[in-house]
């Protein structure tokens, strides 16, 4: 009898072992994943109101405001696009995915051209400040 209870308790800890395993495995792969839903909120201080600035995220132009509204919120969501690719003669097909946590955004003032780079890493709420002529990011 020993050896019966000794059995089902061993087979039922690798059944626990493997189930666990499988969701610590999944939760991190899903939260790594660019299907994931991730939207980045980016939002200004009144110092902005009447300057002339364009809001770049990598090539994508979000926002150009001439003047610029203080007011403006732009939210921003990750998504992946197939594109078609030709590997050796075979076609296949590649998920890109785009607005990843190695994005940059590009505040660029309109008057001067200087940009402010922000890289976004993992951070979804983004506030912009003008500090003198100087933009400076609050990332939450």
């Amino acid at each position: 009898m020993r050896f019966l209870y000794g059995s089902v308790f061993f087979f039922a800890m690798i059944i626990l072992s493997v189930m666990l395993f499988t969701y610590y495995a999944m939760r991190e792969s899903w939260r790594k994943s660019p299907d994931r839903d991730f939207v980045y909120t980016i939002s200004f201080s009144q110092e902005f109101a009447g300057r002339n600035y364009s809001v770049f995220f990598d090539d994508s132009l979000l926002y150009a405001g001439n003047p610029f509204d203080a007011d403006t919120v732009i939210c921003v969501k990750r998504y992946v696009t197939d594109e078609p690719v030709n590997i050796a003669g075979v076609d296949t097909i590649v998920k890109v995915p785009h607005f990843t946590s190695s994005s940059s955004f590009f505040v660029v003032d309109g008057e001067t051209n200087i940009p402010t780079i922000v890289n976004v890493l993992e951070y979804n709420n983004i506030h912009f400040t003008l500090k003198g002529k100087k933009v400076v990011p609050e990332m939450e």
